[in-house]
């Protein structure tokens, strides 16, 4: 059989991953990097992440701008400049910067069925936050760029960017965002879940009066933020607004954001759907409250919450006794 140079490669990482402070896994990542292999590169550049091999940041910062050349045929998928890029966020080294300044401008565009697909937006909005994570001077106003990117993954990553730097002004700008709207709800997700993050000027009540949106998408959008933050009066904005919403979508989006919000309050309403609400809500309620079927003490309440739900047995009619009637 013939060798397969890449696989074995691939499996040789794999294997030492389970030996990440070895001085051979050093050696045999730090080799990996200059492999022609876009993939082995992705997998050398995430094996070094995840054991924090932070003495490899000039190996993957040489790494990098061999990709850039002729990227379709080197690295299709962005793959290798994207785990190069992931690996030194995680490091926080300043010495990465140009890296990131070249990764945050880079557009892929793929041959595809249909139109040509760019497969960098993870690339600019990771390299965005790498900006950001070491204080490069010119961080916000990349941020502030993305956030008219095409892609709405680079939006998205243009968010979080900015909710990173933590600079309270930011607050202002997500409102603006908010307020204009996405065609992607998750990057109004972002918007909205970055704003709450900020504790000036309560943004609750400002994110709660969007779960009325005659958009679906911003509802959607501001319900799953509202639970994301975990925020005691996020969740009493979900309770007060699920009675009244009659979009299917919306509700089911509210019962999420009230999952995600682990709140006892929160449950204490999905346990009412379970046992009393319609059935489309209390499937969704059971499926959502899957999320934690380790807690032994919430799934017991889950099964009597069904268990309410279904009907008593019938009482069987001893022989010779009619319905509503007497023995003849």
């Amino acid at each position: 059989m013939k060798r397969d140079p890449v696989a074995e490669a691939l499996q040789a990482l794999s294997e030492a991953a389970g030996r990440p402070h070895d001085a051979a896994t050093l050696a045999l990542v730090r080799d990996s990097l200059a492999h022609r292999s876009n993939h082995v590169v992705a997998r050398a550049a995430r094996a070094a992440r995840e054991a924090d091999l932070s003495a490899l940041a000039p190996d993957l910062i040489t790494a990098f701008p061999r990709f850039l050349e002729d990227p379709v045929r080197r690295d299709p998928g962005c793959v290798a400049k994207t785990g190069i890029v992931h690996a030194l966020l995680s490091f926080g080294d300043a010495a990465a910067s140009d890296v990131f300044l070249r990764g945050v401008v880079h557009v892929q565009r793929e041959p595809a069925f249909g139109p040509p697909i760019d497969t960098a937006p993870e690339l600019r909005a990771t390299s965005a936050m790498g900006l950001v994570v070491t204080g490069h001077p010119a961080a916000l106003t990349i941020c502030v760029g993305l956030l008219v990117d095409p892609e709405p993954t680079a939006r998205a990553g243009g968010i979080r960017g900015l909710v990173a730097s933590g600079r309270p002004d930011v607050a202002l700008l997500l409102r603006f965002l908010a307020l204009r709207g996405d065609d992607e709800p998750g990057v109004l997700a972002e918007a909205f879940s970055g704003l709450l993050g900020f504790s000036a000027d309560d943004p609750v009540p400002f994110v709660a009066q969007r779960l009325g949106s005659d958009n679906r998408d911003i509802a959607r959008a501001a319900a799953m933020a509202l639970g994301d933050c975990r925020r005691p009066e996020a969740v009493v904005a979900l309770r007060e607004r699920l009675p009244g919403e009659d979009r299917p979508d919306v509700r089911h989006a509210i019962i999420l954001g009230l999952v995600a919000s682990r709140d006892d309050r929160g449950f204490d309403v999905l346990l009412e759907l379970v046992a009393r609400g319609s059935a489309p809500d209390s499937k969704a309620a059971v499926e959502a409250l899957r999320l934690y079927a380790h807690d032994d003490a919430l799934q017991r309440r889950v099964n009597a919450a069904l268990d309410a739900r279904r009907p008593a047995p019938l009482t069987r009619r001893s022989p010779g006794r009619r319905a509503g009637g007497t023995a003849p």
